[in-house]
């Protein structure tokens, strides 16, 4: 098949990179594949790094893009392309557009929560052009079709996946802790990825922090969100440790792409996010046979099984936070056959078979 991957996003996120992911995945499934992203975009210097192909597209107006909608079909049409595959809600219009009455489908992989009906006669047209409407939790299906106009035989839940090199063994903890220049000895709880206030590191601070959970130490990874606005959260988060007294306890690390490693150091991951629609690093720590605590909000439940694969708390609750580090030993872990969805190879031909039955 011929798949054109497409982003009009400036960011680089979970949205953005998976959309790469997917398209070396494809790629390398023998499917010819082409990602069309915005000039000087995240994702366009990604790609330029890769063996993918750009196309390079203007960013174009998220309503009625009329102009670009007739330029990306006679793209799709020139290119023989057999399906169109966004991630961003805001590309619907336009691919929903480009689509219309082309043999082209289109696919949307949801990577955010839908929380409030989407059922205005625009909504209809556009998600009436959705040829597979993929999602990675049963529970975000259930929403899709509650709020949208989707129906059943277009949805279809297929979970985010990961290279299989995450599912070997680990680096001994010892070993890996001496890489990252952190205590042989003490307790340590992960937290990985962009930081701003509603990714919930304050709430690992004040958990660490309570009498309960003293002995912890937090190995937070990451860096702020690119271009945000406002307070400097890393800053922030730093003069907050010093007034809760555990700064010598709490290790700032950069983002890296040798995660597996930093995961193999915790004794515990904190999924401490407001309402995390699908962690990727929740799925990367139990990937690694790292024990989860996560925010009883978003997508998370599901994918700790409501308790079964791993420790919920209340979000925004430290306390509660504390009490479950405290209480570590008993989290559960999930099994291998649980994990087995969350690999590459698992994904890649459920999504093979999709495309392929389509046809």
């Amino acid at each position: 098949m011929r798949i054109a991957f497409l982003s009009s996003s400036r960011g680089w996120g979970g949205l953005e990179r998976n959309l790469q992911r997917y398209a070396t995945w494809m790629k390398d499934a023998g499917h010819e594949v082409e990602i069309s992203a915005v000039p000087q975009s995240p994702l366009a210097h990604a790609v330029l790094e890769s063996d993918l192909p750009l196309r390079l597209i203007p960013r174009q107006r998220r309503y009625l893009p009329i102009k670009a909608g007739f330029a990306l079909k006679n793209h799709l049409l020139a290119n023989r392309f057999d399906a169109l595959w966004i991630r961003d809600p805001r590309d619907l219009p336009l691919s929903a557009m480009a689509t219309r009455n082309i043999p082209c489908d289109l696919i949307f992989q949801q990577g955010m929560q839908i929380p409030n009906p989407k059922n205005a006669p625009w909504h209809r047209a556009r998600f009436a052009a959705v040829r597979h409407w993929v999602c990675p939790l049963e529970c975000l299906r259930e929403e899709a079709l509650k709020n949208t106009p989707l129906r059943p035989e277009q949805t279809k839940v297929i979970s985010l996946a990961l290279e299989d090199s995450w599912f070997e063994s680990k680096t001994n903890q010892t070993i890996a802790r001496k890489t990252w220049d952190l205590p042989e000895k003490a307790p340590i709880v992960g937290l990985f990825g962009r930081i701003d206030a509603l990714k919930g590191h304050a709430d690992l601070l004040h958990a660490i922090a309570e009498p309960n959970a003293a002995d912890w130490h937090a190995l937070i990874i990451g860096e702020n969100t690119p271009n945000a606005r406002g307070v400097d959260q890393l800053e922030a988060l730093k003069k907050r440790a010093i007034e809760l007294n555990i700064a010598n306890r709490v290790h700032w690390k950069p983002p890296s792409e040798n995660l597996q490693s930093a995961y193999d150091c915790c004794d515990a991951y904190a999924m401490c996010s407001a309402s995390e629609t699908f962690g990727m690093v929740t799925i990367e720590a139990m990937a690694r046979r790292v024990p989860v605590v996560g925010t009883d909000a978003g997508g998370t439940p599901e994918l700790l099984g409501n308790g079964s694969k791993g420790q919920l708390y209340r979000a925004g609750n430290h306390k509660q936070l504390a009490s479950s580090l405290e209480n570590r030993e008993k989290w559960p872990l999930p099994t291998s056959e649980q994990l087995a969805q969350f690999q590459r190879s698992v994904a890649v031909k459920q999504w093979q078979d999709l495309l392929m039955h389509s046809r």
